[in-house]
């Protein structure tokens, strides 16, 4: 079996002795041995400029031990997969809404992610790059039809005045949610004159599949399909999300984007807490969107708040975060 050339396993509190400093990785299930077997490339690119700085990767699994009782020490850490692991000199690690993008960022990633509390100046952003950068990224995704999970193949569907991409976030601990999928179905539904598209979530099991589809059916104007999403959100006027990564996806497509949940990328969409607040702002979407600064937005949010590990550059600005 393959085994990365830049990181070990953290074994004992010893290991955190020694020339190079060290820099420990708490890994979930999900990480934990793609990063053993130096199948991370955000750690197998940035190995290099760690050891020249001289620090060394310690992994460690975060429900572990020694993941424990390290946190709280004064070492360069780093988290990938813990949604919010806490800990001093903790950064969080992870892929973002776009394939080859990553967090690295103090206090989580998605809606935890510190880029939530950020302020969004469209005038501070030079256009001719964030224009370049949009055509490059949004071009490439539509085209080759690339999405975070994968999808079906390409055809041409009917026009809908709506589309909602289910999640599966009600049933966490803590509820991050404003509206419930089935107050964002019907209301939508009632409120716009055409079909609405609904699209459920992979992580849906049988009965809830079955739940969805029954409930669909009960409304004349919903429609579940398994289409792309890409050409469910060019075949809509609008898209209403929780935080989907899909709602993300739809500034490829210049479109309306309505969130009902805590979101780090609310700055580009109108945010409703209230069936009745989703109500006014799907009837405003339209016009509220027509000056938008979509290639602003795109290029602030992912180009220069995420990290690219294929690039040149991703090392000297890594490290430059991480040592902030």
């Amino acid at each position: 079996m393959a085994h990365s050339e830049y990181i070990r396993k953290l074994n004992n509190l010893k290991q955190l002795e020694g020339r190079l400093a060290p820099l420990i990785v708490h890994a979930s299930d999900e990480w934990h041995d793609r990063i053993l077997n130096g199948e991370c490339d955000f750690i197998e690119n940035l190995g290099p400029t760690a050891k020249a700085q001289g620090y060394r990767f310690l992994l460690t699994h975060f429900k572990s031990d020694l993941s424990y009782g390290v946190r709280e020490t004064n070492h360069l850490q780093v988290s990938m997969g813990p949604r919010r692991l806490g800990g001093n000199r903790m950064y969080h690690a992870y892929p973002s809404y776009v394939p080859g993008f990553w967090y690295l960022d103090k206090t989580g990633y998605h809606w935890n992610s510190g880029v939530r509390h950020m302020e969004f100046k469209p005038e501070q952003i030079d256009f001719p790059a964030a224009e370049y950068f949009y055509n490059g990224v949004s071009g490439y995704f539509t085209r080759n039809n690339i999405s975070s999970r994968p999808q079906s193949n390409r055809k041409e569907i009917n026009p809908a005045s709506a589309f909602i991409p289910l999640q599966n976030i009600e049933k966490y601990p803590k509820k991050i949610h404003f509206l419930t999928s089935e107050q964002i179905i019907r209301t939508t539904c009632t409120t716009v004159p055409g079909k609405v598209y609904v699209k459920l979530h992979p992580l849906h099991n049988a009965e809830e599949r079955s739940h969805w589809r029954e409930f669909c059916e009960s409304i004349p104007n919903a429609e579940i399909t398994d289409a792309s999403i890409h050409d469910l959100i060019a075949a809509s006027e609008i898209i209403v999300s929780q935080n989907s990564a899909v709602g993300f996806e739809a500034f490829m497509y210049r479109k309306p984007i309505l969130t009902c949940a805590e979101c780090d990328f609310h700055h580009g969409t109108l945010t409703c807490h209230t069936p009745a607040e989703l109500v006014e702002k799907l009837r405003q979407a339209k016009s509220h969107f027509t000056d938008f600064p979509f290639e602003k937005f795109f290029y602030w949010f992912l180009g220069q708040q995420m990290l690219e590990p294929q690039k040149d550059e991703f090392t000297a600005l890594a490290w430059k975060r991480l040592l902030s």
